[in-house]
């Protein structure tokens, strides 16, 4: 029996966005950790391609995003034909164009038609779409920055906890002795997709349906002669909707059919000229050549969820936790979130900081948010499948044929601004703490932010531009100021300049709990205007920012004149309270960290 290379605190199982996501984030924070994977190499195919500007701004704190953006390609406009095939019936946005605002940096959608050599800028990435094997290789390449390699052909095959940690059994595949190990760690993050081990261990159930009637045939490969710079569709909702998505780099494509997919044996074995008359014969095309396929899947939808995301020091997350329809580009978006929402949490759990109840919540904040992804996923797909289950009352998708010189635009083929989660919350959670604005019973309801307001606790924090850092002289962001490992609390001046020093001194009494080199909250004062001239040779100890174009107050709805709300942003960008004064303050950390030594 060989022993364990390394002690980590998290082993993560899986390797997959949701596991890569997780273990890298942990490192972040200072976190011992392993992953292991069973599969002998690296995952193939553009599976997951959407990354909406939530998962962007997820990247950006994981200090990934410029390498991400350099692979990447803008969602392009698609191009439906009529029915012989060639004509061009209408062009339309697959995502709803929206105007960037100083809160959200990451909504600007490209309107022209774009070329597969564009390069994407943080000033506007939204949506971006990158294959999914490419994303995951970005993801390894920045965990190994911190020295940890996925070990892939190491399959867990058991574990046991108690309540001091837990005890797992990992098999070499690729060794024929000495092939088993056993391995101690304080929690363990099951990320090993839908068909894993570790969510069946737990005993979890895997609660909805399997649709056998209905699926999609999806395949990658290079197309010669097919303009990249659009998304191809033929056909239509009542037989089937062929449709070719380019992704990076060029000419490789995304072959997926929806609807009637009962094609002979050899198109699903991936047989290149079975692969080519299907198409031809589905769309009247006989000019493009299909070259170098990489990847096929006979795809039907699994909508299911467990019920808890979390037994004891076990957690899941991603497709362990949660499989759903492709429609709508959710499912590797929301597993990354899960593995932020959690991994923040369980740093705090190792360096022996968090609450007793904190590591609960990972469950309590993302179910609600997954089950209402689930519903918004499902719903599309039933507009996109011919005859599926739930389509009752539903109104039809527009062919592209049919809308050709109406001015409508496809339902099917559409998608509104919530799918870019930047309003996915967690109102209802029990460590929020919200002075302002109290919950109310149905914000369990709202997981994606329909209802819109003003900025509540719970919420993704917003970002704001063109502050002026007063001790630098030097300009900067709210987001670019946030930390993925401290808490970041806001502390707004009131008209006159004036900030009461209890809050400053309730803040930083919780860096008492860690060496001095190793925070956990930093407080940021905000000005609505240059500071008096009396406080401006004695600033607070923190960082001084004056928020000359008002974006901070404003977005933040932040009065000048109003009461000097202190804003604190978790880790994960969330907004973990909004409170009054050093009373909230601590209401809000006693759910979060273990009591400070002394407060005021």
């Amino acid at each position: 029996m060989a022993s364990a290379p390394q002690s980590p605190s998290v082993l993560v199982v899986g390797a997959g966005p949701a596991g890569l996501v997780a273990a890298l984030s942990l490192a972040q924070h200072g976190v011992p950790v392993r992953i292991v994977e069973k599969r002998t190499t690296h995952q193939i195919g553009a599976r997951g391609k959407n990354l909406q500007p939530r998962t962007l701004e997820i990247f950006a704190k994981l200090g990934l995003l410029d390498s991400i953006l350099d692979k990447s390609i803008p969602v392009p406009k698609m191009r439906g034909y009529a029915p012989n095939g060639r004509d061009i019936a209408k062009e339309w946005d697959f995502f709803e164009v929206l105007k960037p605002s100083p809160g959200t940096p990451y909504v600007r959608s490209i309107q022209s038609h774009p070329h597969h050599s564009q390069r994407l800028t943080p000033e506007k990435p939204n949506p971006a779409m990158l294959p999914q094997d490419i994303t995951e290789g970005v993801l390894r390449d920045h965990l190994q920055k911190y020295g940890i390699q996925p070990e892939f052909g190491k399959e867990l095959v058991g574990f046991q906890q108690d309540d001091d940690g837990v005890t797992a059994q990992i098999l070499s595949l690729e060794k024929e002795e000495d092939n088993e190990e056993t391995l101690r760690v304080g929690w363990l993050v099951g990320a090993d997709g839908a068909k894993g081990i570790v969510r069946k261990t737990l005993g979890l159930a895997f609660l909805g349906e399997t649709r056998e009637g209905e699926g999609a045939l999806i395949a990658d490969m290079k197309v010669k002669h097919l303009d990249h710079g659009f998304w191809h569709q033929w056909g239509d909702r009542s037989t089937a909707s062929v449709n070719f998505l380019p992704v990076s780099p060029a000419p490789r494509f995304q072959l997926i059919v929806i609807g009637h997919v009962d094609f002979p044996d050899a198109v699903w074995e991936g047989d290149l000229t079975a692969l080519q008359e299907m198409f031809n014969a589905r769309t009247g095309r006989d000019d493009l050549k299909f070259e170098d396929l990489t990847w096929i899947s006979r795809w039907k939808p699994n909508i299911r969820m467990v019920e808890s995301f979390s037994v004891g020091r076990v957690f899941i997350a991603g497709d362990a936790a949660h499989v759903h329809s492709f429609t709508g580009g959710q499912g590797l978006n929301s597993s990354i979130q899960d593995a932020y929402n959690l991994s923040w949490k369980l740093a705090l759990a190792h360096k022996k900081l968090a609450s007793p109840s904190l590591l609960s919540t990972y469950s309590y904040e993302r179910l609600p948010v997954i089950a209402e992804m689930l519903s918004v996923s499902t719903k599309l797909l039933n507009l996109n499948v011919p005859g599926a289950a739930g389509t009752d009352g539903l109104a039809p998708a527009i062919a592209p044929q049919a809308a050709e010189g109406t001015g409508a635009t496809p339902k099917a083929w559409t998608r509104g601004p919530h799918l870019r989660q930047l309003g996915v919350n967690y109102r209802w959670s029990t460590i929020v703490v919200d002075e302002r604005t109290p919950a109310v019973e149905g914000d369990i309801d709202d997981a994606y932010g329909l209802k819109g307001g003003i900025v509540r606790a719970g919420d993704r924090a917003p970002d704001a531009p063109g502050l002026l850092d007063v001790q630098k002289g030097t300009t900067t962001t709210l987001h670019g100021e946030f930390s993925p490992t401290l808490h970041t609390a806001l502390v707004f001046a009131q008209q006159d300049g004036s900030i009461n020093p209890d809050i400053l001194r309730a803040l930083d009494s919780y860096n008492a709990l860690t060496h001095a080199n190793s925070p956990l909250v930093q407080a940021i004062t905000l000005y609505p205007s240059a500071p008096p001239s009396h406080l401006r040779g004695n600033l607070p100890a923190s960082k001084a920012l004056v928020d000359r174009d008002g974006h901070a107050y404003g977005g933040y709805a932040i009065e000048a004149d109003g009461p000097a709300y202190v804003v604190i942003v978790r880790p994960d960008g969330v907004v973990g309270a909004i409170v009054a004064g050093a009373d909230g303050i601590e209401r809000y950390f006693s759910g979060v960290l273990r009591a400070p030594p002394s407060t005021l």
